[in-house]
Parts: C-alpha cells; structure tokens; sequence
C-alpha cells in the first residue's frame, strides 16, 4: 500500500496528497461503517455485563497475544484486489483500498487486537465510542502508509518490517499496550458504583448536562454549567429549556437559563413536578387523601389532563418527555410502570413485577432507567423503552436478609434458596427517585440516621 499511495509522486506533491487523502478517507469511511454498525447493534441488542465479561476476557487474550509477539489467529490472508489500481484513477482506487483496511477483517490482520476491539464495540453499546474505537484502528492503519509514501523508498519500508521483526513486534506491543489501557478504563467505567452529587440531597430531574435536586428542609437547587444556585421553591423539575418549582401550592415554571417566570399556576396539594416544553406534569394530593397526576399545556388554556389517579401510597412521581408521560403504580398485588400519550390519550404498560417493587422511572433517547427491589437485591437497572434486555447500573444489597432454609447441621434436601447458596446481607439504605439525561443516570439513595429518620444522597451511576 506505500507503493501504490507512493506513485503519486510522479505527479507531484498536490497529487501525492490528494491520494493520500483518499486514502484516509477511505480507511475511516470503512472502520464507521463496521464499528458504527457494531456499536448500533449494541444499543440495540444491549447484550449486558456477562457478553461485556466475555468480550473483556478476549481483549485480556488479545492483549497478552500481542505482547507475546504470537501469531495472529484467527488470519485473512486476503489481499486488495489489484485490478482496481490498474483500471481506476489512483485516488478512487486507494479510497476502495482504504474502505476495505479500515473494516479490519476483510484482509490481513497485523494484531490481535483488530479481533478484540470488534468484540468491544458491539459491548459498548453506545455509537459514539463504537465510531472512536473504529477511528483509532484507521488511524494506526493510516500513519505507517501515510509516513512512508512520501520518502520514497518503498524498499526500505519493506525491509523494515520483513528483515526487523522488533519494529513489527514494537507496533504489536503498543497495540497492547493500548488495548490493555482501554480495557481498564471501560471495566473501570462499567464497575464503578458511583459517584456521589450532593447530600443531603434527593429527587434528581435531569436534562441535557443540567441537574436539578431537592435538599430537604431546605429548597431546590439548580446546577448548570458547573455553578450550582438555589431556586425560590421546592421539588424542582427540568426538561428542555424549562425549570419548574413549587411554594406551597404556587407552581412556577421558568426559563432554564434565566430562571425568569413564563406561567404559574396554583395547584391545591401539589407533589411533585415534571416539565416539558409544552406539559406540566404533576402529582396532587386530593383532598380525600387519594393522589393524582395530572397534565397541564403549557401552550393552551385546556383544562389539565387527569392521568391516573390512586389511593394514597401507591403513585411515583411523574416524568415527562415531550408528551410522553411515566410513572410507577405500586399495590399489594404487584407493581408496573405505565407509559402515557398526553397528544392521543394512549396508554401502556412498560414493565410489570408480581415480585419485585418497580419504582420511580426516568427516560431518555429510547431508554428507562428505573429502580427495582426485590427479595434479594435492589438495583437500578436500564432498558429500552420498548423492551429488550436489561442492564444493571447500581446495586445494593436487599432490604431484608434470608436464612440458609434449613437448621444447621441438617440436610440441604428440599430446601429452597431464592437468593442462592450464601444469603445476602441486607442494608439499610433504600433505593430511590432516578433520573436520565445525556449527562448520565442519577439515584437518591436513603440513609438511615437513626430514631426511624433518612436523609438522601445524590448519586451519579457509572453507565
């Protein structure tokens, strides 16, 4: 490939160039499509913790291969297909040549690592960093071509990797050292518990990179743009460019970067708040004591919505994303998370549990991140809003512990272990309010202090 990106030379430098450039643009044009694709593939298939266990352990493999200086298994011993160069302008040519080394599997493979990064993309899950790891694999195809085309002397470049396998070996090893850098980052993001926003502090409302939180016995508080400020109100909401807080039963709702008032409402017994740009979202107290949520427009004078309403206890707190409201309902036969049309009046169930309390959802880009407690953990989990495999953000231990389900020194035969052979040690602190934006996922977390009381604190979970 030096040589046929090289004989551009004969033209001049502006053509050396513009082929090189064709080149370029073909290796990164080749790396989108196959790690874009891959990295879609994960956002929709989420293939979980064990696939990116699995595909951790390849890199692992990968990276020790390379290391090692061991041959490249599995191999493509393809080449490009030369009459392209023959029967095409040169910078059309070296583009296809370029398209094809940058998808890293349809001719020979210099590292172990090409095979590795595959498997990584598609666990990512996420496009962006897909589309990043495929640039970096075209530009470490790039710079040894892009280097040695305009010397000159292709005899030397050939000599370099045929007669001193060290410089081969050298590439190899920073490929692994690279691979086994990346690897640790990614394991470290995917493990990390979390990291704590504020306490005491508690129900989270996100949009964008802005973030929204209540401090009890306090008020609400915006942080945007780094600085933090308090807001004259409590239970605050964001969502587009719109903040949302309540004074008593005085709702105001705001512009986000000025906090100047654009309507207010009096809302006997109001909650809790959620705000779009066209919808108030509210949870109410009636006055019987039984809750509703309900729907304001914000760009008409229609009398508000009435979403659900249901004995004291058993609604969350509203979210709303465009006109798409969710909550979660929670009885003693179960629990289930609706998803409500404000525009057609449709409604639908997103998850249901018979066995497990499915609590306070959050949704953003197609996906809810919602807490679940069950017998034997709580966790905060991910999944598209219409449906699919689940990923597990956060977890704790679950609120109440179980015994071994038989008497010490007797016979395990016929005992049931719902939470396996070692029972969980139960916490005392409670999962909570979510929230879901670009910036990342929140949870409140409750903690006990004693006499029967909790204060919350904010977390921002590792995705």
């Amino acid at each position: 490939m030096v040589a046929t990106v090289g004989a551009a030379r004969r033209t001049g430098k502006r053509a050396l160039g513009a082929t090189a450039a064709s080149f370029a643009a073909g290796l990164v044009t080749g790396s989108a499509l196959v790690f874009g694709g891959l990295g879609l593939a994960g956002t929709i298939f989420r293939p979980g913790s064990a696939f990116l266990v699995s595909a951790a352990a390849l890199a692992g493999a990968a990276v020790g291969a390379d290391a090692a200086g061991l041959r490249v298994r599995p191999q493509i011993r393809a080449q490009v297909p030369e009459r392209w160069r023959q029967t095409m302008p040169l910078p059309r040519a070296v583009f296809l040549y370029g398209s094809l080394l940058g998808t890293g599997v349809t001719t020979f493979v210099p590292a172990a690592a090409a095979w590795a990064l595959m498997a990584l993309a598609l666990a990512l899950g996420n496009v962006t960093l897909a589309l990043l790891v495929g640039l970096c694999l075209a530009v470490g195809r790039a710079l040894p071509v892009l280097v040695f085309a305009p010397l000159g002397d292709e005899a030397a470049a050939l000599r370099l990797v045929t007669e001193r396998p060290a410089a081969l070996r050298a590439v190899r090893g920073l490929a692994a050292l690279s691979l086994a850098i990346g690897v640790a980052a990614l394991v470290a993001g995917e493990v990390r518990a979390s990291t704590t926003v504020a306490s005491p502090a508690g129900d989270p409302s996100a949009a964008g990179l802005d973030l929204a939180w209540q401090t009890p016995g306090v008020g609400g508080f915006l942080r945007r743009n780094g600085v933090t400020s308090q807001l004259p109100g409590n239970d605050p909401a964001i969502g587009d460019t719109l903040v949302a807080w309540h004074t008593g039963d005085l709702v105001t709702v705001a512009a986000r970067d000025t906090l100047t008032p654009v309507t207010q409402l009096t809302i006997p017994g109001v909650q809790k708040l959620a705000v779009s740009a066209h919808w108030l979202v509210y949870r109410a107290r009636r006055p019987d004591g039984s809750l509703e949520i309900d729907a304001q427009s914000l760009t008409s004078s229609a009398p508000p919505i009435v979403v659900t309403a249901r004995p004291a206890g058993q609604l969350g707190r509203p979210v709303v994303v465009g006109g798409l409201v969710l909550f979660h309902v929670a009885n003693s036969t179960g629990s289930w998370i609706t998803a409500f049309d404000l525009t057609t009046g449709k409604r639908r169930t997103v998850l249901r549990s018979t066995d497990a309390q499915l609590l306070n959802p959050s949704v953003f880009d197609g996906n809810v991140v919602y807490g679940r407690n069950s017998r034997c953990s709580q966790q905060v989990r991910l999944v598209g809003i219409a449906g699919g495999p689940e990923r597990v953000l956060y977890q704790l231990p679950a609120l109440a512990g179980s015994d071994m389900g038989r008497e010490r020194g007797h016979t395990g035969q016929g005992s049931h272990l719902p939470c396996g052979a070692k029972p969980p040690k139960p916490t005392a602190k409670i999962l909570w309010t979510t929230a879901f934006a670009s910036s990342g996922a929140y949870v409140t977390i409750l903690r006990p202090v004693g006499g029967g009381r909790t204060t919350p604190a904010l977390l921002r979970l590792g995705r």
